[in-house]
């Protein structure tokens, strides 16, 4: 048992299909290390919302396994013979989402947070599918990377936001792509979103981020004040940065978020919460449609 507190790091990014390369069929593995360059020590828990096909596929050398080395290898220590080593040896839990490709995955350092079990899909409640309970700092925790599914329009964010908040009853810290926003004052919230989806020629994202009043008009979805009702603290409204994680300038949205349980034996640190800028994916590629966010939680010591 410890009697201190712990830091933990945490770092959430959605780089589009995790940098698959649909032509070549591989991914290209530079541009995750280009996004999470930023960061200047090695998150203890790491939530990356698009693993697209990184399992499940016949590729050789196998897509995690890559992953697992590039993330020990992006951040490095001296030893005492000044040979640099990689610091984190990341164990990884991909989600089973059915009928999608971009699954969330949680890739957590095991030095920090020590895994206890790992719940998937079959014959288990829906609650607790695709989480990661951990121990940490003597805590018990539930861990889950979420990736809210916009296709299915505003009754599907509203029934992934009370599925995913009750777990606020639990020690919990969860992140990822919620697709929806909230209304907090300093939020980012458009009442005419169906001319700015019409305004980038993409008016299927009507339904996908917002929702529709009964003059026929759209807004965005504030889905994230129903699921933050349940018991959870948002990093960046602590922080009081409402910061879009978006990038398209006619359609950005606050939708990649750090939450903590309320009833969680730890807080966030409002001053380590970032929105990192565009991350430089090589010249003549795009950027990516997401931004990485960080924070750290103050763990607290056990009773």
């Amino acid at each position: 048992m410890t009697d201190t507190a712990v830091r933990l790091r945490v770092a959430t990014a959605n780089l589009k299909r995790a940098g698959y390369n649909r032509k070549t069929r591989f991914h290209e593995h530079d541009k995750l290390a280009a996004m999470l360059a930023p960061l200047q020590e090695a998150p203890h828990a790491l939530y990356l919302s698009e693993c697209t096909h990184y399992t499940g596929t016949p590729h050789d050398p196998d897509p995690i396994e890559e992953v697992l080395k590039l993330l020990g290898s992006l951040w490095t220590t001296l030893g005492p013979d000044g040979r640099k080593f990689g610091e984190v040896p990341y164990r990884a839990w991909i989600s089973e989402v059915p009928g999608s490709v971009n699954v969330p995955g949680l890739f957590v350092d095991p030095r920090i947070i020590q895994p206890r079990a790992w719940y998937g899909l079959a014959g288990r409640r829906t609650q607790l599918a695709n989480t990661l309970t951990a121990t940490i700092n003597d805590h018990p925790f539930r861990l889950k990377c979420l990736h809210w599914n916009g296709s299915r329009g505003p009754t599907g964010l509203t029934e992934q936001a009370d599925q995913d908040g009750q777990g606020a009853s639990e020690n919990a810290l969860y992140a990822g792509d919620f697709n929806t926003t909230s209304s907090a004052e300093g939020e980012t919230v458009y009442r005419n979103w169906g001319a700015r989806c019409d305004r980038v020629g993409r008016p299927w994202m009507r339904s996908q981020k917002g929702i529709r009043r009964p003059d026929g008009t759209w807004v965005t979805h504030t889905g994230m004040d129903r699921f933050l009702e349940h018991g959870w603290w948002d990093a960046g409204q602590v922080a009081g940065d409402f910061t879009p994680t978006t990038t398209d300038p006619e359609t950005a949205l606050r939708i990649d978020r750090i939450v903590l349980s309320k009833r969680s034996p730890a807080r966030f640190d409002p001053d380590t919460y970032a929105v990192h800028g565009h991350p430089l994916l090589g010249r003549g590629a795009p950027r990516n449609d997401h931004l990485m966010v960080s924070a750290d939680v103050i763990v607290e010591a056990a009773a």
